[in-house]
């Protein structure tokens, strides 16, 4: 079975000691919504900051983080980090990343990051100018101590990648996923012509969404578009977002209203998470048989034993994107053994909550398999468990 994915795939720089509260912070405050400055929890992007700040961007880091170079620096991404976990779940099959990046340090970083995980391939063009990247500053202290992160994204040369440039053969798979788009712009206003050429071609196709800022700061508050003329949910086998993802692209006032909505549009079927609560699910049928919209709970294993043994945690970095990657290792299997249309949401949810549980014993999503098989092996008596707890027996 193939794979093949694009979308959102960069570096994250983490500087884990930046005060809040600091003078430089407070002048990098947002004074209004959309106006490029920073708030504690969000994300702007670079070049808004820039304008904000009236600095080079690279000046204006230095003053919030003091000259401090980064302390850890991770691949990431809604799309990479998918895959990457349906690889290593999936030995035996193909999947393919295609990309983009620039001539740069950052691009070489994440070119040695991609060589380190179970592709069978990746296609990344190498192009001038800046490789996307994502500066994660966090504050411990910050909300009582409770802690906060503020984002700042370089689309750089994402900003250049999108349906033109991918080549003929990536539509040639059995499952063709794009992930993390509304951080690849012209990916996302594409995507439309994008998923429907790839049915047309026989490859299921699979989106997951990520927060889309660039429509929040164009116009704050309004329905999100899914594709340039919000027409791409007809083309969609399996649709996943989180909850405030499925009611701003929806319009839904919650979250049961929003899978209704995502069903009706045309999508085949749809998948919304809700951090540490219950997943909500539902089929309309096409490539998963139909099913009625239901709920299924977080895996308990995880939450037992991150509460036994507190020095296990990693961070909730990637759990959305490793949950999607057990979604995509579960269509692979099933595509492999069964007619399209008998395929079983609900048992690509079993490996979906496992998987995104157990990427909370990481920091960072990405896991870095010593061996091959190892990140499966450590997976499985979880998803057993998990089993478990839905069978109402004990774990």
């Amino acid at each position: 079975m193939t794979l093949h994915g694009a979308g959102c795939c960069l570096i994250d720089y983490l500087y884990a000691s930046v005060d809040f509260s600091s003078p430089a912070f407070s002048a990098s405050r947002s004074r209004r919504e959309g106006d490029g400055g920073l708030t504690p929890g969000r994300l702007v992007f670079a070049e808004d900051f820039e304008r904000f700040t009236a600095m080079p961007y690279d000046a204006a880091l230095s003053a919030l983080t003091g000259g401090a170079a980064p302390d850890t620096r991770n691949l990431g991404g809604p799309s990479v980090v998918a895959l990457a976990h349906a690889a290593q779940l999936r030995a035996g099959d193909k999947v393919r990343f295609f990309g983009i990046r620039g001539d740069d340090g950052t691009g070489r970083l994440m070119q040695e990051a991609l060589g380190r995980l179970p592709f069978d391939e990746t296609r990344i063009s190498v192009v001038d100018g800046p490789t996307a990247r994502t500066d994660v500053l966090s504050d411990p202290s910050w909300d009582n101590g409770h802690g906060e992160r503020s984002f700042i994204n370089l689309v750089g040369t994402a900003g250049h990648y999108g349906p033109e440039n991918l080549p003929d053969d990536f539509y040639r798979a059995d499952v063709v996923a794009l992930g993390g788009t509304g951080l690849v712009p012209r990916l996302h206003d594409g995507m439309t012509g994008t998923l429907r050429r790839a049915r047309s071609q026989g490859a299921a196709t699979a989106v997951n969404l990520v927060y889309d800022f660039r429509s929040e700061l164009t116009a704050p508050g309004a329905k999100w578009r899914l594709g340039a003329a919000d027409d791409a949910y007809p083309e969609i086998d399996l649709l996943v977002a989180d909850r405030e993802e499925a009611l701003r692209t929806s319009g839904a006032a919650d979250p049961d209203a929003a899978l209704a909505w995502f069903l009706d549009r045309g999508v085949g079927s749809a998948v919304i998470t809700d951090g540490s609560r219950d997943i909500r699910l539902a089929s309309r049928g096409g490539l998963f048989a139909r099913a009625a919209a239901r709920t299924m709970p977080v895996c308990l294993a995880v939450n037992e034993e991150l509460a036994a043994h507190p020095e296990r945690r990693g961070d909730t970095t990637g759990c959305g994107d490793n949950f999607v990657g057990g979604l995509l290792a579960s269509m692979l299997e099933q595509l492999g053994a069964v007619p399209r249309g008998k395929l079983d949401l609900a048992e690509a949810c079993v490996w979906a909550v496992a998987s995104g549980g157990f990427a909370c014993f990481t920091v960072g999503g990405t896991w870095y398999e010593r061996k091959r098989g190892e990140k499966l092996e450590r997976l499985l008596p979880y998803l057993a468990r998990y089993r478990d707890q839905l069978s109402g027996r004990n774990s």
